[in-house]
């Protein structure tokens, strides 16, 4: 019994390390040469990097272009359940195209603020649409599932410092590749 009751959990523990790729940590030649075209993309991404859109101007990104319609201040806090005192609001209105051939999902924070070279998940990485007072307000930008050629379009609230004028904005915190760059009266 106990000779069965080994032989079944050694055989257990080889399926078990089989499916989880086991392979000692050994590269297949698939993941060796997938690896290359992400280095040499990498090269290519420090370029892309360098382009910032502005308001009105459409990035394209795999399956989805980008575009920021336009900017506002928000002045009335009180659409805000609690607005972060010392801080200012601003409203940006992004329209999220599906330019692919299949069916896709956009989520409802598409944009976050970049400081320092990076997203702040602190102070207004994503959207505070979450923040309005009855959510899904008229206009309010909503998680969507677009077929080829639809678009979403919608309103965005990011809580900024009082004295910042230049924002800077990229498609999701993943990716680095979109990179928006607008001033704010």
């Amino acid at each position: 019994m106990k000779k069965a009751l080994i032989i079944f959990l050694s055989l257990v523990l080889m399926l078990t390390l089989a499916a989880c790729g086991g392979g000692g940590g050994k590269a297949s030649p698939e993941s060796s040469s997938s690896s290359q075209p992400v280095n040499s993309t990498s090269d290519n991404t420090e370029t892309e990097e360098a382009k910032y859109y502005g308001i009105g101007e459409a990035a394209d990104y795999e399956e989805y272009r980008i575009t920021i319609d336009k900017i506002e201040r928000v002045n009335d806090t009180s659409i805000f359940w609690n607005p972060k005192e010392g801080y200012s609001y601003i409203k940006v209105y992004v329209t999220v195209e599906n330019i692919d051939a299949e069916a896709v999902s956009v989520d409802e924070t598409p944009l976050c603020i970049v400081r320092n070279g990076d997203y702040n998940a602190e102070l207004s990485d994503y959207s505070r649409n979450a923040d309005v007072k009855g959510h899904l307000q008229d206009g309010i930008f909503e998680e969507a599932y677009l077929d080829p050629g639809a678009t979403e379009s919608g309103w965005l609230t990011f809580q900024i410092k009082p004295d910042e004028k230049e924002i800077t904005m990229k498609y999701d915190q993943l990716f680095d590749t979109v990179n928006f760059r607008f001033m704010v009266e």
